[in-house]
């Protein structure tokens, strides 16, 4: 998950010519999976135009274009505030809340590399104290303290987050688009028998895999990707549970 914009967006605003918010947009309507080229071309939202229902989109959009300078300048967030199957997302809390539901730092803005454009509407949004890049998942602890004190979220809230997940999944996928998932991630059929399994249990069964893992998986099953030019990482996630129980072994 990265944080979509117009690749023009940044000129326009340096310019003055353009104002740009960091917000959060999901789609609430009836499908699992809504393919909607609209929203891409009248908000300046530049990533895949397929959104699962209930995910939450992160985008800088613009909320002002000027239209002595800017062609487009119709486009924005507005766009999506005016439909009833989007809702837009402004408050700073629920933002935090998203990026740690997600358990996924998008690199364009906290990794090494980063875009400083970028990193510095998230961080000005979010209130962010600028703490350093991140080189390696071990990086990210400092800026998930922050983004919890945001959120309102304990750490031992945290132990809930696989039943948050799964309720995720229970929300988003049909039972046809959770069976397509699990058979990319499987590394066995007795692992899961699909033919019997419920939603719940499917969705269950996709909280084992990081996050990222789960929406590499997705956009495989949705044709956005080949399998062939995936790196999927099939190692299950451990739990704060688990390795507290085996710590606790171990002692013994």
């Amino acid at each position: 998950m990265t944080i979509s914009t117009l690749p023009s967006a940044q000129e326009f605003e340096e310019k003055g010519h353009a104002e740009v918010e960091l917000v959060g947009f999901r789609y609430s309507g009836e499908q699992s999976t809504k393919t909607d080229h609209d929203v891409r071309e009248r908000t300046g939202y530049n990533g895949p135009p397929k959104f699962q229902r209930g995910q939450i989109y992160l985008a800088l959009l613009p909320t002002w274009l000027d239209p002595e300078h800017v062609e487009n300048s119709n486009i924005g967030v507005h766009a999506v505030e005016a439909r009833n199957d989007f809702d837009v997302i402004y408050d700073a809390k629920r933002l935090a809340e998203a990026l740690l539901e997600r358990n996924y730092l998008p690199p364009d803005v906290f990794y090494e590399g980063f875009d400083r454009w970028k990193r510095g509407h998230v961080f000005d949004k979010l209130e962010l104290e600028d703490i350093g890049r991140i080189h390696d998942k071990d990086d990210e602890e400092p800026f998930r303290d922050q983004l919890r004190e945001i959120a309102g979220i304990e750490r031992d809230d945290e132990a809930s987050v696989s039943q948050q997940r799964a309720d995720e999944y229970t929300g988003r996928f049909s039972r046809s688009d959770a069976s397509e998932v699990v058979k990319i991630l499987r590394q066995d059929a007795d692992e899961i028998d699909l033919r019997t399994a419920g939603l719940t249990d499917m969705a269950e069964y996709l909280t084992r895999f990081e996050p990222d893992t789960v929406e590499t998986a997705v956009d495989v099953a949705l044709g956005d990707a080949d399998l062939e030019d995936v790196d999927l990482d099939l190692e299950p996630v451990t739990d704060a549970g688990s390795e507290a129980e085996a710590d606790e072994s171990a002692s013994e």
